[in-house]
């Protein structure tokens, strides 16, 4: 009888021993899930800013929300043939969309990553001296990406910065 305790405790210590693995290892699996969410989202938005900030010509201050979140950055700038192309980036519930010639192409974020932060800066910096003197034109971006549920939670900052062309 004392034998059949005895092994009765030991078989339930490694069930609970067991049982505590697989936890551990559903909560790394999902939080493992929510940082690669939010580091793609990240690459996505940051990369797609990025590249439209290089092929605008200007940054259309007017129609921006600049220094504040949520934050709007509209570009201006030219398609290959020549015609006027107006980019606009902007948060709609919590999601970071993209817009070009006032058609929304869809959100940059993946839909399990929320946007808490989004601020954009501009900046102007002029290289050389006398005639040779060229102003660069700039925008610095600021995103807060947090996702996950109580158990994976899980918020990130990122930064860039691009010049344009």
């Amino acid at each position: 009888m004392v034998e059949m305790v005895v092994y009765v405790s030991v078989l339930i210590f490694m069930l609970f021993i067991l049982v505590e693995v697989v936890t551990s290892f559903v909560r790394s699996e999902r939080l493992i899930r929510t940082s690669r969410d939010i580091d793609n989202s990240a690459l996505v938005s940051l990369e797609r800013i990025g590249r439209e900030v290089r092929r605008a010509n200007s940054i259309n201050v007017a129609s921006s929300t600049l220094l504040s979140s949520p934050g709007v950055l509209v570009l201006s700038g030219e398609d290959g043939e020549g015609n006027l192309r107006m980019v606009e980036f902007f948060l709609s519930n919590s999601s970071l969309r993209y817009k070009e010639n006032g058609v929304d192409l869809g959100p940059l974020t993946s839909s399990s990553t929320r946007v808490t932060n989004l601020v954009f800066r501009r900046f102007a910096t002029s290289t050389g001296s006398g005639q040779g003197t060229s102003i660069s034109e700039g925008v610095r971006v600021e995103l807060r990406l947090e996702g996950g549920t109580t158990t994976s939670y899980k918020t990130e900052n990122f930064y860039s910065t691009a010049l344009i062309r």
